[in-house]
């Protein structure tokens, strides 16, 4: 998570959200995490922002503020991580050869 500039909280949310078969909402991220909702809000923008997490109107929304549910597609995610990780590895191997 080192190539996202993610937290430690940005991990677990992360990870909370991948083993989580129908994906998570802001409530329950900030409940299982014990944050405020509002930081829980800006994680899974981070997230969201870095295309690990994406995010999706709830079917069960009735009136006021739409609530969103935050899925991981893993098969993408895994592909994304690992262009990434290979990025990372060619900067940081330029990196070296320049010493």
């Amino acid at each position: 998570m080192v190539g996202y500039g993610l937290s430690e909280a940005d991990v677990e949310a992360f990870v909370k959200i991948i083993r989580s078969n129908n994906g998570k909402d802001v409530d329950s991220i900030a409940e299982e995490l014990g944050i405020s909702k509002s930081r829980a809000s800006l994680i899974l923008k981070r997230l969201s922002d870095a295309g690990l997490v994406s995010k999706q109107k709830s079917s069960g929304s009735k009136g006021g503020r739409p609530k969103y549910i935050y899925n991981v597609d893993k098969s993408e995610v895994i592909e994304k991580m690992k262009i990434r990780a290979s990025e990372l590895c060619s900067d940081l191997s330029g990196i070296i050869s320049g010493l």
